[in-house]
């Protein structure tokens, strides 16, 4: 399998001059630091603390057979009940998918509280042969544990409450937590999210991987995929380590003022994992104090967008607009279908674009984009995938994963842990008592 690979020749001083390109000094005054943060994040998965790390190790033999027979049996279509870590991920791999290729259950997800969304979904869906995941660690998730209400409370009252019972798969803590103790009360099928992975890094556990499975997704080869990416990164050197040189550039320029991050995909199957980059970025890495409890307001803004689609809204902002962001530019090698341009029906202007396809004109699209921005002296960088097979997914799950831990031990931040949501999420409690 070709690699998932990255390239910054667009960050570097002879591509961009001054203030943002990087000199190859600079770089080698922070390979040390990035060796000890690199250091850092493995002794946390050796100890066990971090368990990201390790998840691509798992057999899911067992979860493979039992999606099996669920699909084999008079299951239709599973619904996904979760917000945040707890779905985004998923559905973003699912969205990556052929469709076609998969012969699971119907896959559907229910995350915001919008009671239209709701109501349509419950509508839309058979309700007695339809399984309901319920993802929540804690089970007290607000959003998550409301729609479960609805939904629970409509499966008794339509199929009495042992079929009801039947329906409900709960992903949630293994021995903690009220979504945990209704499964025990109720007899949920359930499963456990590990006690040392946090949401947004959780999509390689059950909270991503029960879902999938029961979808006909080749969960597997996903975790190849993860596998051979933490292998490069726990073993490389640090000077030929891309999660190191992404993680490199993009603290280099925070600390010269970048305030944004873009990944920019250039293929609509890539627009779910931009949103998931954001909400990894996001959350993991704004934090108001750092682990001495200083004061700093950490934090990189990240912005997800899609070429070419994007190049008529936010492109404008990134060429001239203030000059603080970082630009990734994402895409495929190759793309599994593809369509020729016809030589008739152009206008004469246009004729340049007969017999090109329209991958031709993407990835033209994408190059020459990023040399705009270049030519301006703004940062780019760029992370292609081969394909979207799921270890290709697998591996842009780790790389930025794994980038968001070595970028929290630069910042000496917690990476995994999110006060400023809780303290929404208590305020909310408090107004609806």
């Amino acid at each position: 399998m070709t690699e998932l690979s990255y390239e910054n020749d667009g960050v570097s001083d002879e591509a961009i001059g001054d203030p943002w390109g990087i000199s190859d000094e600079t770089r080698d005054a922070l390979a040390d630091r990035l060796g000890r943060a690199r250091q850092s994040v493995i002794d946390g998965h050796s100890s066990g603390n971090l368990g990201f790390l390790g998840l691509p190790d798992a057999n899911p033999s067992g979860l493979t057979a039992w999606a099996h027979r669920k699909r084999e049996g008079r299951w239709t279509d599973a619904v996904v009940i979760g917000i945040g870590g707890s779905s985004l991920g998923t559905e973003a791999i699912f969205q990556s998918a052929d469709s076609s290729q998969l012969d699971g259950l119907n896959l559907h997800f229910s995350s915001n509280i919008d009671p239209r969304s709701v109501d349509r979904l419950l509508d839309t869906v058979p309700l007695d042969t339809t399984l309901f995941i319920v993802v929540t660690k804690s089970g007290t998730t607000v959003e998550t544990m409301s729609q479960f209400a609805i939904i629970f409370e409509r499966l008794v009252d339509q199929l009495g409450s042992g079929r009801a019972a039947a329906q409900i798969i709960a992903v949630t803590s293994p021995d903690s937590g009220e979504l945990r103790s209704l499964a025990d009360r109720h007899g949920f099928e359930s499963f456990d999210i590990p006690p040392n992975v946090g949401g947004r890094f959780s999509v390689l556990t059950p909270v991503g991987l029960v879902p999938l499975a029961l979808a006909g997704y080749p969960i597997q080869e996903l975790l190849d995929g993860a596998a051979s990416m933490r292998d490069r990164f726990l073993e490389r050197d640090p000077e030929n380590n891309a999660i190191l040189r992404a993680a490199g550039d993009i603290f280099s320029l925070y600390q010269r003022g970048m305030q944004e991050l873009v990944l920019m995909n250039y293929a609509d199957d890539l627009e779910g994992l931009g949103e998931w980059f954001r909400q990894l970025i996001g959350e993991s890495l704004a934090k108001a104090e750092n682990r001495r409890a200083d004061t700093v307001h950490a934090g990189i803004t990240p912005i997800a967008a899609t070429g070419a689609v994007d190049q008529h809204s936010q492109v404008q902002l990134f060429m001239e607009g203030p000059d603080r962001r970082l630009v990734i530019f994402g895409g495929l090698d190759t793309f599994d279908a593809d369509i020729e341009i016809p030589d008739h029906a152009l206008p004469e202007r246009l004729n340049h674009l007969a017999g090109h396809s329209l991958a031709d004109v993407m990835d033209a699209e994408r190059t020459a984009t990023r040399e705009a921005l270049q030519e301006a002296g703004r940062p780019t960088a760029e992370l292609m995938l081969p394909d979207l097979r799921p270890a290709s997914i697998g591996a842009f799950v780790i790389f930025w994963e794994s980038a968001t831990a070595i970028l929290g031990e630069l910042l000496d931040i917690d990476a995994f842990n999110q006060p400023g949501v809780e303290r929404g999420k208590r305020i909310a409690h408090e107004k609806l008592l």
